[in-house]
C-alpha cells in the first residue's frame, strides 16, 4: 500500500479506540512508523504486499473495543524485536568478546599464573595451541557460522569450524588430520602423531543463536526419566559406551571442556538446561558449562500483572484447532512451555512468544502480529 493510504487506515483504527484522542493517535502513528522503517518491515514472514503498519491496523481490528488499547500499548511498551543484523553483530563479537576469555583463564591454570595478566597469556605458545585445538560446532542453522568464521579468519582456522554438531566420523576425523598437520608445521613445530593426547581436541564450543524453553537442548523425560535433546545425544556419542560412532577418538575426553554458547537465553530455558547438568555427570562424570551473551530475565516475561496477561487467555484470539498438534502437547496461550515471551527475531518469531503475536496468517480466528512459520506442519 501506498504510506499515505497505510495512515490513513492506521489512524482511523487507532481514533476510534475509546480514550485516545487525536495528539495521542499522531504520537502513536509516529512511533509505529519509526519502528517499522527502522525494524518491523524487514520481518521475513510478511507476505508480498503487507508490511508493518498495514498489518498492525488489520491486527488491532480483531480485537474487541476495550482489548484494542492493552494491545496497542503491549506492541509499543513491551514487543522486544530483535533483527538479523542484531543476531549477526552477536555472532561476530561472540569469540572476543567470551570465548577466547574461556581459553586465556583455561591457559593461565595451566601455565599456573594469573588470570590478569592478559598480554602474557595471550602471546603465549600455550594459548595459541589451545586455541587451534578447540573445535566449534552449530546446535542449528541460527548459529550462523558462517558469519563467525568471517569474523575470526586470521584468528581460527577454518578447518575448526562446523556448522552443525551431529560429526560424522569421516569428517571429524579429517578435522583431526588436520589439526595434528598445523601443529606440526611452521607455526608450532610439535612432532606429534594421531594417537598422542596433544593432537586431539581439548575444547568444544556448540553454539546457538536463541532458547526459550530449553528442552531442545536437554531434558529429562516425565515418564523414564531419560534425558533427551541435542546436548544428551551429543554425550552419549563422546562418553557412551556404544560402538556406534568413533568421533570419540578425535577428543582428549578426559581433559575436554565443553561449552554451550547460546546468543540469546530466556531465565527459564537457562535453568531448564543447567538443572540437567548434575544429571550428565552422573551418567557420563562430565559436566558442561553454559555461556550466555545476553540473557532475557522476568522482566521480559509476560505475569498476571500484566494487562495483557487475561487478553493472551481470551479464546476468541486463539486457534487452538490450528496451533495445538503432538509437538505443543498442551495448551500454548501462553506460548510454548508457557515462556509467556513478547520477543520477535526477525527471520521468524519462535512460537514460545504469545500467540496474539505470531499466529499463523492462514488461520480464520485470528492472525498474528508478525505471522510464524512452522516448523512442523501437515501437508
Amino acid at each position: 500500500m501506498k504510506d499515505n493510504v497505510v495512515k490513513a487506515l492506521l489512524h482511523k483504527v487507532i481514533s476510534g479506540i475509546h480514550g485516545i484522542d487525536e495528539d495521542e493517535t499522531q504520537s502513536y502513528i509516529k512511533y509505529f512508523q519509526a519502528l517499522a522503517r527502522y525494524k518491523y518491515d524487514n520481518y521475513q514472514q510478511y507476505s508480498a504486499g503487507l508490511r508493518f503498519i498495514e498489518t498492525l491496523a488489520i491486527w488491532l481490528e480483531q480485537f474487541d473495543s476495550y482489548d484494542k488499547k492493552i494491545a496497542l500499548d503491549f506492541v509499543r511498551d513491551r514487543i522486544v524485536y530483535i533483527s538479523s543484523s542484531e543476531i549477526n553483530l552477536i555472532a561476530e563479537s561472540c569469540f572476543v568478546d567470551k570465548l577466547q576469555y574461556i581459553l586465556m583463564k583455561i591457559t593461565a591454570n595451566n601455565l599456573n599464573v594469573p588470570k590478569y595478566k592478559l598480554k602474557f597469556i595471550e602471546d603465549s605458545k600455550e594459548y595459541a595451541i589451545l586455541k587451534r585445538q578447540s573445535l566449534f560446532c552449530g546446535l542449528s542453522d541460527g548459529a550462523r557460522l558462517d558469519i563467525f568464521r568471517r569474523a575470526n579468519t586470521g584468528i581460527l582456522s577454518h578447518e575448526q569450524i562446523y556448522l552443525t554438531y551431529e560429526l560424522s566420523e569421516q569428517r571429524i576425523l579429517k578435522m583431526q588430520d588436520q589439526l595434528v598437520e598445523d601443529l606440526n608445521g611452521d607455526s608450532f613445530q610439535m612432532n606429534l602423531d594421531k594417537n598422542s593426547e596433544d593432537s586431539k581436541f581439548k575444547t568444544l564450543f556448540l553454539i546457538d543463536d536463541f532458547s526459550a524453553s530449553g528442552t531442545s537442548y536437554l531434558k529429562s523425560s516425565e515418564t523414564t526419566g531419560e534425558l533427551k535433546g541435542k546436548i544428551a545425544g551429543l554425550y552419549r556419542d563422546l562418553f557412551g559406551e556404544s560402538d556406534s560412532s568413533k568421533i570419540e577418538s578425535a577428543f582428549d575426553t578426559q581433559n575436554l571442556k565443553i561449552y554451550i554458547i547460546l546468543y540469546i537465553c530466556s531465565t527459564q530455558a537457562k535453568d531448564t538446561i543447567e538443572s540437567n547438568f548434575d544429571k550428565l555427570f552422573e551418567l557420563y562424570k562430565h559436566r558442561p558449562e553454559l555461556i550466555i551473551m545476553h540473557e532475557l530475565d522476568g522482566q521480559y516475561t509476560i505475569d498476571k500483572n500484566d494487562e495483557i496477561f487475561n487478553v493472551c487467555l481470551n479464546d476468541d484470539y486463539y486457534d487452538k484447532d490450528l496451533i495445538e498438534d503432538k509437538h505443543t502437547q498442551a495448551n500454548i496461550q501462553l506460548g510454548f512451555s508457557n515462556c509467556a515471551l513478547p520477543l520477535i527475531l526477525e527471520h521468524n518469531t519462535p512460537n514460545n512468544s504469545v500467540p496474539l503475536l505470531w499466529t499463523y496468517e492462514y488461520s480464520d480466528i485470528f492472525k498474528g502480529l508478525f505471522p510464524r512459520i512452522p516448523r512442523h506442519r501437515v501437508l
